[in-house]
């Protein structure tokens, strides 16, 4: 039996599963959604893919480059991992999604039987759109999210987590007080900002204990696919390690999540 093998339509179906993959990643882990990137990667994805198809002398050799080099390159560019155990949890999302999504497009080409570059085209918009809603109702990864701190005009991204049991508030104007490791602050910031405010809180052992509050200029939550922006938020300064696992630098309040 012959086959034929048309570059153009390899290029289209993989770019728009790559695409899809990487979208939705982003938005079941929680992560800022850079869409230029992403897309651009994912091009350069399939623009790698294609040579290695053609010119490799062994499927085998092809298959390890693409699923131990290729993909694990393009999820470090689309999401830029601050270390390995995020970049997995990452690439884990994105095969999930790849597997899913081609799944989803081969059971339609089986029941459709479509010629045209056009239904292609129809079958990643729907397969992204319908995998966008299911993933964002599942909530996978809910509790992890990125926090953008601001303070004069700079940006500190941290891992956070939201922690429904996190019920602190101020007791003088009752906001709501999310918890930060005092070690990940940039030395430029700590020398720039003005005293923090001691304030009254109560431990898991129902114990009475202080904490300093400071109140930085805003703060990004990437959560669900959503930005929540909170202006003049009051974090708490602690000393030490948050939590183990997952690694996470800060504590977000329940009201936040």
């Amino acid at each position: 039996m012959r086959y034929e093998w048309y570059p153009d339509v390899f290029f289209l179906v993989n770019y728009l599963m790559d695409a899809s993959a990487l979208l939705l990643a982003a938005v079941i882990c929680n992560q800022r959604i850079f869409p230029g990137r992403i897309f651009l990667v994912s091009a350069l994805s399939v623009t790698i893919n294609i040579p290695l198809l053609v010119f490799l002398p062994s499927r085998l050799l092809y298959i390890l480059l693409v699923h131990t080099v290729l993909h694990p390159l393009v999820t470090a560019l689309a999401f830029r991992p601050k270390g390995v155990k995020e970049c997995f949890r990452l690439l884990s999302a994105v095969y999930v999604l790849l597997f899913l999504t081609g799944g989803v497009q081969e059971s339609l080409r089986m029941q459709f039987d479509p010629n045209g570059t056009g239904m292609i085209l129809f079958k990643g918009i729907l397969t992204l759109f319908l995998f966008v809603l299911w993933q964002v109702r599942q909530r996978v990864f809910h509790r992890l999210c990125v926090v953008d701190l601001w303070f004069c005009g700079q940006r500190l991204s941290l891992n956070a987590y939201c922690d429904s049991g996190n019920l602190l508030r101020h007791p003088g104007n009752g906001r709501p007080v999310s918890i930060i490791e005092r070690d990940v602050l940039p030395e430029v910031w700590i020398r720039q900002m003005p005293s923090p405010e001691i304030i009254s809180c109560q431990t898991v052992s129902d114990t009475k204990a202080w904490m300093e509050v400071i109140v930085f200029d805003q703060m990004d939550i990437y959560l669900r696919g959503r930005v929540k922006r909170i202006r003049k938020p009051e974090i708490g300064l602690k000393d030490g390690c948050i939590m183990q696992t997952p690694d996470v630098q800060m504590l977000l309040n329940g009201a936040f999540c």
